[in-house]
């Protein structure tokens, strides 16, 4: 700005001389003042839009002074800001779990005591059907079958018929095995183990009978074999 205010100037100042009076007209007092006064006027133009200039720019300096300084602060805030969002936003997601396991305490909490209803009422209903077949079977026995919940193989064999059982009078570990419908002989096995495993020591004992039993309806009780004989009528 200021080059192209001395560049003005200089292009005034030739401009003025272009239109100056004649060497002969040169040494008029009045005209040589008038000239003075009008150079006076210009300087004086030039020097106020000089220090307007100047003023301008420095107030441009002190604007991009202060909107640096705000840029700053406003980068500060955003910073501050930012942060306190994401620590609310923690803040709200841990608020969120905690009213989640409230939520599935109390939901636990009315499970378990509907579980809890229901498993009274059925053991209620399992005790009145049980009272109610013991009245019929006019029974005093407290042992009773009610039902079967799964089905367990420990040991197969080449028969389709056939049935094991233990000494029902006493805690002997022996287990007897009888192979097919009909046969005159008994397994011995010295306990589970060996009857469900075939390569477990000590080997199995058979016992051959003086008669030959037929179905399935064998017991051994107190170390005695009871059972239909073969062919009895």
């Amino acid at each position: 700005i200021m080059v192209a205010l001395w560049g003005a100037s200089a292009l005034l100042v030739l401009f003025l001389a272009a239109f100056l009076p004649p060497p002969q007209y040169a040494q008029d007092p009045a005209m040589v003042h008038y000239i003075y006064q009008r150079f006076q006027v210009l300087e004086q133009g030039l020097e106020k839009c000089t220090q307007a200039t100047r003023a301008y720019i420095q107030d441009f300096r002190e604007f991009s002074k202060n909107i640096s300084v705000m840029l700053g602060r406003c980068q500060t805030y955003t910073s501050e800001y930012k942060s306190a969002v994401n620590n609310l936003a923690l803040r709200v997601e841990r608020a969120q779990r905690e009213i989640d396991y409230l939520e599935y305490l109390r939901e636990s909490d009315i499970c378990v005591e509907t579980e809890d209803k229901t498993l009274a009422e059925k053991l209620l209903q399992e005790a009145e059907e049980e009272k109610k077949i013991r009245t019929l079977l006019n029974a005093s026995c407290d042992n009773m079958l009610m039902s079967i919940k799964s089905l367990k193989i420990v040991k197969k064999t080449i028969d389709t018929d056939g049935s094991w059982m233990k000494d029902a009078g006493s805690d002997s570990p022996k287990v007897y095995f009888l192979i097919g419908s009909r046969n005159n002989s008994v397994w011995e096995f010295a306990n589970m183990r060996a009857f469900m495993e075939d390569s477990t020591p000590p080997p199995p004992r058979k016992l051959n009978l003086p008669l030959s039993w037929q179905g399935s309806g064998q017991v051994i009780y107190r170390g005695f074999l009871f059972f239909q004989p073969r062919d009895f009528k």
